[in-house]
């Protein structure tokens, strides 16, 4: 490799075994030109995601005419965090960053309205706050453990699943269970951030359900 002024002169070898000299002064990569970055999706044209509200007042579990609200992703997050922690005294709400609302702010006012023993920060651990909500949730209470993006969750593997989908083997008949168990992650919510903000883990995820 000889070092030339602006660029670098390379030989990378080729499958015929013959020699490609090209000269590069930096490369970075790009998205391919069809690419939709961080532009408004159209829903009506997903067949999964065009629903109507006629689809969930079909749903058996909604009682027939009652009371409906129009709401976002965000808004119904938080409606049912509040619904959780108003219907049930042994539901906690934690994770990094929840207290103040959450880097999505689907945690908003929870904390004022329900009290910092109940919507709590937590220190930067996925491990920690996976291995306490686990511990909680053995003890009969209603742990939602929030891991601020589910690319941060891999640390906390050990404990999702070594103990949690494993705990009703080890219990065998004792009668204990971490049913009450409930770990949130946003995923794919985020159109930049490459590395550690926008992956989507489900498929990993879902093989716990085999356990």
């Amino acid at each position: 490799m000889r070092t030339l002024v602006g660029s670098v002169k390379l030989k990378i070898p080729c499958v015929r075994s013959r020699t490609l000299n090209c000269s590069i002064c930096r490369v970075y990569s790009t998205a391919s030109p069809n690419a939709q970055l961080n532009v408004p999706i159209d829903y009506s044209t997903h067949p999964l995601l065009n629903k109507a509200s006629s689809y969930a007042q079909a749903e058996p579990s909604c009682p027939s005419g009652g009371p409906s609200t129009r709401q976002n992703l965000f808004q119904a997050i938080n409606s049912a965090l509040r619904h959780a922690l108003q219907t049930d005294e042994r539901a906690l709400l934690f994770g990094e960053d929840v207290a103040f609302g959450g880097v999505f702010r689907c945690s908003m006012d929870l904390a004022r309205d329900f009290g910092s023993e109940r919507v709590f920060n937590t220190p930067l651990s996925e491990q920690g706050i996976a291995g306490f909500a686990i511990g909680c949730a053995a003890q009969g209470m209603r742990p939602i453990a929030e891991i601020q993006f589910a690319d941060y969750v891999f640390p906390a593997f050990d404990q999702l699943v070594n103990e949690a989908a494993k705990w009703r083997f080890r219990e065998g008949s004792t009668g204990g269970n971490i049913g009450g168990l409930v770990v949130r992650m946003p995923c794919g919510v985020v159109g930049h951030g490459a590395l550690f903000v926008a992956r989507s883990p489900n498929d990993i995820l879902g093989c716990l359900l085999t356990l």
